[in-house]
């Protein structure tokens, strides 16, 4: 199989080195950074820097693809404007969708989403058939870009679109990430509920649907959903630190959304979960 992976960042480059270790396979890999470059040569057979809404780079880079893996993300540490996640996903989908005339071979488009396209439920449990409904700009772009990739499904082509809970991982342990928290005091009661994923899980995910040729929406969450105040307990406790404390006041900002993610389908699918629950505290 040939396979083109456009995106080889935090999850992309996870899958390329699982795919390498798989049944053999003719990797493709992208990047929009030249310094990235020398990191991910070692994994795949080509690797071209480039954005995927260029029409005549993202051509060349699935010219001879059986499949593609779009696991693109905004570049940077920072949280980005809607705007740079429509020129990151939005346009990256729209130029695909144009030049799919002049890719007869490729036969399955596999494209990571997000969780965050589904609205509150108020601490119920949401799955693949519940509405979307986004809350923000950035949500709205991915609910935009899903819709659009559903037109790239046909009889002689599978469209899969995993839907991912917050990743984290090997360099995105949440002790470092949550432990400035410890000691301070937060609005709200913390009782909303986050959905995570490690990372060899969302990579692990990927390959299965290239290998079992999803065809469908598919949620990529592990087991358990945690409440927000249960995990930051958790964590400073491990770390002997100071607890959060909760005012009970009602956020500035748009609070999140409080939903448990289903992972069901995911599981009937035959994927098994390497990290069926947060692990690493």
């Amino acid at each position: 199989m040939r396979v083109t992976i456009v995106g080889c960042g935090y999850v992309g480059e996870a899958l390329a080195r699982l795919l390498g270790a798989q049944a053999p396979c003719h990797l493709t890999l992208t990047t929009t950074r030249e310094q990235r470059r020398a990191a991910l040569e070692p994994l795949g057979d080509r690797v071209l820097v480039l954005k995927a809404s260029d029409a005549p780079a993202l051509k060349q880079a699935l010219e001879s693809a059986d499949a593609a893996v779009f696991c693109m993300a905004p570049g940077g540490d920072r949280q980005v404007n809607a705007g740079v996640y429509a020129a990151t996903y939005r346009d990256s989908i729209t130029t695909l969708l144009a030049l799919l005339p002049e890719l007869p071979q490729l036969r399955q488009i596999i494209y990571t989403s997000s969780c965050g396209v589904y609205g509150d439920a108020a601490g119920g449990w949401m799955d693949e058939c519940s509405p979307v409904l986004p809350r923000d700009a950035h949500a709205a772009v991915l609910v935009e870009s899903e819709q659009l990739l559903v037109q790239a499904r046909s009889d002689q082509r599978r469209v899969c679109v995993l839907r991912l809970g917050a990743i984290y991982g090997p360099g995105r342990d949440l002790n470092r990430r949550f432990q400035s928290l410890a000691g301070t005091t937060r609005p709200g009661d913390g009782q909303t509920h986050s959905n995570w994923i490690h990372r060899d899980d969302v990579a692990g995910a990927m390959a299965a649907a290239l290998a079992g040729a999803w065809d469908e929406t598919v949620n990529v969450v592990d087991d358990q959903p945690w409440r927000v105040a249960d995990l930051l307990d958790r964590i400073c406790t491990a770390a002997e630190l100071p607890p959060v404390q909760w005012s009970g006041a009602s956020p500035e900002v748009k609070p999140m959304a409080d939903r448990r993610i289903s992972n069901r389908r995911l599981r009937s699918l035959g994927y098994a979960l390497l990290h069926p629950t947060l692990s690493g505290f």
